[in-house]
């Protein structure tokens, strides 16, 4: 997805370096359907509404990087505030539907287990579907916690973290802790 959008960035540098060419309007728009166009993939698997993606919301970005960054910190009330009234949470080996209360409660407990709590942001993007019905906030990062007697773990984390009507509707956590050090 990142690829397709350098592409187009590039496509359109370069377009503007050519802007005194006299290209009729014709012209224009087939060299505009040209860059757009892909040809059709075939792929090994699949799926009904394949390469069905679209760059999305910075602002959805944002707000779910600020969620985070909240939790993070400790600041509950804050963290949970871009969050709809009805939650799922997926992680490994848990999934429910959460009432905004209920998250918050959740959230605190599950909070209150770790002494110190770190993210180091490795990537995000927000995407939407072409059609416009569906968004997504994704986040790879390394999460690192100390739990309450001083012992330190940590995890390669990555959250799908979907948007609905500009509020956090469900987060789908994966988590894989890391092989020990011998």
């Amino acid at each position: 997805m990142k690829q397709k959008f350098l592409l187009f960035l590039a496509i359109g540098a370069l377009a503007a370096c050519n802007s005194t060419d006299k290209k009729t309007s014709a012209d224009e728009a087939q060299v505009k359907s040209a860059a757009t166009e892909e040809p059709k993939m075939d792929y090994a698997y699949t799926i009904e509404h394949p390469d069905n993606w679209v760059t999305g919301s910075r602002e959805n970005t944002k707000m779910v990087l600020q969620s985070l960054k909240d939790y993070e910190t400790g600041n509950i009330d804050a963290a949970v505030e871009p969050f709809a009234d009805s939650v799922s949470l997926l992680f490994d080996g848990y999934e429910a539907k959460l009432s905004k209360d209920s998250l918050k409660a959740a959230f605190t407990t599950d909070r209150k287990m770790s002494k110190s709590l770190q993210i180091n942001m490795h990537d995000f993007e927000s995407v939407k579907s072409k059609d416009g019905k569906t968004e997504y906030v994704s986040m790879w990062y390394t999460q690192k916690w100390e739990d309450q007697k001083g012992k330190w773990d940590s995890a390669s984390m990555m959250d799908d973290v979907k948007i609905v009507n500009g509020k956090i509707a469900e987060i789908d956590e994966k988590m894989r802790h890391f092989a020990k050090k011998k």
